[in-house]
């Protein structure tokens, strides 16, 4: 792992466990045990540092375990959905037990923290949303459909947009309570929704 990808990969941990405004680059290159001022080698400021982190997130984490899923043949859309979701929520339930901090998905913290503020997150996010995960699981709910083991009949887009703002609700909502219990009931409304 170069620098860079070390810089990202500490944005991501943070980001998972803090708000926007809470780090800091001083923070984050402590970190990585590098010097402050190396930090604008890699990135012009903490906005587009977070918009690469977000990218560095969806190409090391997103990606891989989705696509890893779906190319299981052994299971059929509706489990394949089930099982990504519930392979998201133990990554941060994992990591949660595992320390004395509350893991999240940084795509909710960030989108909550500054999406409204900035330009440049808010078009990250829109775009890692609009032009991949939403389309994966409108796919995944297609063929679903399409084989019955969905059942649910609302419009495939608008269901697998639903369901990954539900996902995100739920991690807020997980925060607000401090307790898994949101994750939980995602997980089993998302279940008996399809």
């Amino acid at each position: 792992m170069d620098q860079k990808e070390r810089i990202l990969a500490a944005g991501i941990d943070l980001f998972s466990t803090r708000s926007y405004h809470q780090t800091g680059i001083r923070e984050i290159t402590k970190q990585v045990e590098m010097p402050t001022g190396s930090f604008h080698y890699y990135f012009k400021n903490k906005e587009d540092f977070s918009a690469e982190v977000l990218n560095h997130f969806f190409k090391t984490e997103i990606l891989p375990s989705f696509s890893e899923i779906t190319r299981n043949p052994v299971l059929n859309p509706k489990q394949k959905i089930m099982a990504y979701f519930s392979s998201r929520i133990n990554r941060y339930t994992k990591s949660s037990t595992d320390s004395d901090t509350m893991w999240s998905c940084i795509m909710g913290n960030l989108g909550q923290d500054v999406a409204a503020q900035s330009e440049i997150i808010a078009a990250q996010l829109q775009k890692l949303t609009s032009d991949h995960l939403v389309p994966g699981l409108q796919k995944l709910i297609e063929q679903g459909q399409k084989e019955a083991s969905i059942k649910c009949t609302i419009d495939a887009k608008v269901l697998a947009s639903m369901i990954f703002n539900t996902y995100e609700g739920s991690m807020i909502q997980r925060k607000i309570e401090r307790n898994d219990q949101p994750l939980r009931q995602f997980l089993n409304f998302i279940e008996n929704l399809l």
